[in-house]
């Protein structure tokens, strides 16, 4: 399709079909202005031969792509780096984007005490269950690049922190805490903190969580956050109970780069696909471990393991996530996922001899 500015997975494509079945590619989506590429098949679902569309906006970083069950596509994204703003697009069909919002969360707008400035954040979106709303988690971002005073080290790519939770109102682009209280647009840090904050973790780093609306549609996040050493960790999961947010530890895991994915099963069992711990493996700059599965019947407040994905032998694996139709639904207990041969962590830049994986429960 195209080359990239640099070998950044990055730059990696976002993959999404319009209403008329025609696929798009988004490619080296990140950081820079004007430099992103999007490209739209000559036929419906072809991808022999491919033509040049519009920029979807000047700065895109982090799309990701949601599908309505009206079949209008939202589009949810940063603007510019670290300390830009994030926003979103709605489409009618996946085709015509129009103008962007104005911009929905700014950490370090109008800051109020030293350290809000070089405040940024970090999202997971998941569309609610009548596809009119987004639920958004948000994790700070701290670009000091200080020395953390619990690991005593710089912790740099790592610099995340607490949790925070928002609604989006795709109908009005109105903001909501879990509260129902109106935010003022652009959400800034001092608000979050105010009136969004699911758990101050402290100087304890985390990173952004799975995100799983249960049958009455309150959010339920699956969140990785490290103990008093950078390599014990713990994926926690997290929901509204009554007026309180409640977390119940899963299990361990040995960084905050490993990822998850939280669904349902047939019979409303809670599910969560996980990335373990990789023995012996130490701190991997992002991540990577064994596959797991592990599960709930009591709503998430005691987990036990069903089992491991297997990839061959002596591969990692990290990031799974669902496979979904076009109509924007998941493929249940489907899931794909990137490896590569351990033990060393997936090189910072290319080449990366990795291999993507297709997982599907026979």
């Amino acid at each position: 399709l195209g080359r990239v500015s640099v070998s950044d997975h990055h730059m990696a494509p976002v993959l999404w079909a319009d209403a008329r079945r025609h696929l798009h590619v988004l490619y080296n989506a990140h950081f820079s202005l004007n430099q992103s590429r999007h490209l739209i098949s000559a036929e419906p679902m072809d991808i022999r031969r491919w033509k040049p569309a519009p920029l979807l906006a000047p700065s895109i970083t982090y799309p990701r792509f949601l599908t309505c069950p009206d079949g209008r596509r939202v589009l949810y994204y940063r603007a510019l780096g670290h300390m830009g703003y994030w926003t979103y697009k709605v489409s009618p069909d996946g085709a015509d984007w129009g103008a962007p919002a104005a911009p929905l969360v700014d950490f370090d707008r109008d800051p109020a005490v030293p350290g809000e400035e070089w405040a940024g954040s970090y999202h997971s979106v998941a569309l609610d269950r009548a596809g009119d709303g987004l639920h958004i988690a948000l994790v700070r971002w701290d670009e000091r690049h200080r020395v953390n005073p619990l690991y005593r080290r710089f912790v740099n790519l790592w610099s995340r922190y607490d949790l925070y939770y928002i609604k989006l109102d795709l109908r009005t682009g109105r903001i909501f805490n879990i509260e129902g209280e109106r935010l003022e647009r652009p959400l800034n840090l001092r608000a979050a903190r105010e009136r969004c904050l699911v758990w101050n973790t402290g100087e304890r780093i985390v990173n952004m969580p799975s995100i799983l609306p249960d049958p009455c549609d309150r959010p339920q996040f699956l969140f990785p956050a490290a103990g008093n050493r950078l390599d014990r960790c713990r994926f926690w999961f997290i929901r509204r109970e009554g007026d309180a947010w409640t977390r119940r530890a899963v299990t361990a895991t040995d960084n905050i780069w490993n990822a998850s994915h939280l669904e349902y099963t047939a019979d409303g069992a809670l599910t969560a696909f996980l990335i373990g711990r990789a023995s012996g493996h130490n701190e991997m700059l992002y991540g990577g471990g064994r596959l797991e599965e592990w599960r709930s019947g009591a709503g998430g407040q005691r987990w036990r393991k069903v089992g491991e994905i297997a990839l061959p032998r002596g591969w990692l694996a990290n990031n799974p996530k669902p496979v979904e139709e076009l109509t924007g639904l998941p493929l249940p207990r489907t899931l794909l996922l990137f490896g590569w041969k351990g033990p060393k962590a997936i090189p910072t830049a290319g080449p990366f001899h990795g291999q993507a994986f297709l997982w599907r429960d026979a």
